[in-house]
């Protein structure tokens, strides 16, 4: 038996799929209208609070033009602020760098209510000063995000959530040359590859422990303990080549 479609049918087809698939990339992505990526000064998450700080000193009127940053991190925490509705605003918390940033930015280009939890993204956003229940204060814009697909950021510290072997090569077999105390933090050099090790997927990170010492050791149980008891969320691109 032979089915014949026509055209219509086929161009409708199409467009409900294209319609789909933007909608499944958008979820990993989002930036504001006229979005212009190279005004922002790439900062560590761990430097969002000094900045701020930096800023009230010199008078939040003064600074706040061209305070624009991107910064790669972890999030921990994405909730609306449920006492005071009427302030679109959401309580956002970050991790990176071994330090942790919250408090509550402005939606702009907002994240997914279903985004899981330390989801690696890297954000895009601008403070504006502006006068708040009498005072001056500086009001932080999400102005784009996107989720990228590293496990572990390069030149940011991780927390230990067990003791953790250090190994001369990235295998369960490689040399223990040292060992990563529970809570100490360790500075990652470089990434691996993805492995997946008790049941966890994640990867191989070469570390730098605060003694000195150089070596391998699995990524899965070097976080704040969190990412592992969620899947992961991918980018697009690589969500399209999992399918």
């Amino acid at each position: 038996m032979v089915f014949r479609i026509s055209r219509k049918k086929i161009f409708f087809v199409l467009m409900l799929f294209c319609l789909l698939t933007a909608e499944a990339q958008s979820a990993r992505s989002g930036f504001v209208d006229g979005f212009d990526k190279s005004k922002y000064e790439p900062i560590w998450i761990s430097s969002i609070e000094r900045i701020e700080n930096e800023a009230y000193k010199a008078g939040v009127y003064e600074s706040a033009p061209g305070m624009a940053f991107k910064s790669q991190g972890h999030l921990v925490l994405n909730e609306y602020d449920k006492d005071d509705p009427d302030i679109q605003m959401r309580n956002l918390r970050f991790f990176g760098d071994g330090e942790y940033c919250f408090g509550f930015w402005a939606d702009g280009k907002s994240f997914p209510d279903d985004m899981p939890l330390f989801t690696s993204v890297e954000i895009y956003y601008s403070f504006v000063a502006n006068r708040f229940r009498g005072e001056d204060v500086l009001i932080c814009y999400i102005d784009g995000w996107r989720v990228v697909d590293d496990v572990r950021f390069v030149n940011h510290k991780y927390v230990a959530t067990d003791n953790l072997r250090i190994r001369s090569t990235p295998s369960l077999d490689a040399e223990k040359i040292g060992l990563l105390k529970k809570k100490e933090k360790a500075t990652v050099i470089e990434v691996g590859e993805d492995v997946t090790i008790d049941g966890i997927e994640s990867t191989w990170v070469k570390v730098l422990t605060k003694d000195g010492a150089k070596g391998w050791c699995f990524a899965g149980y070097l976080t704040d303990g969190t990412e592992y008891r969620v899947p992961l969320w991918k980018s697009a691109e690589k969500a399209e080549k999992t399918k």
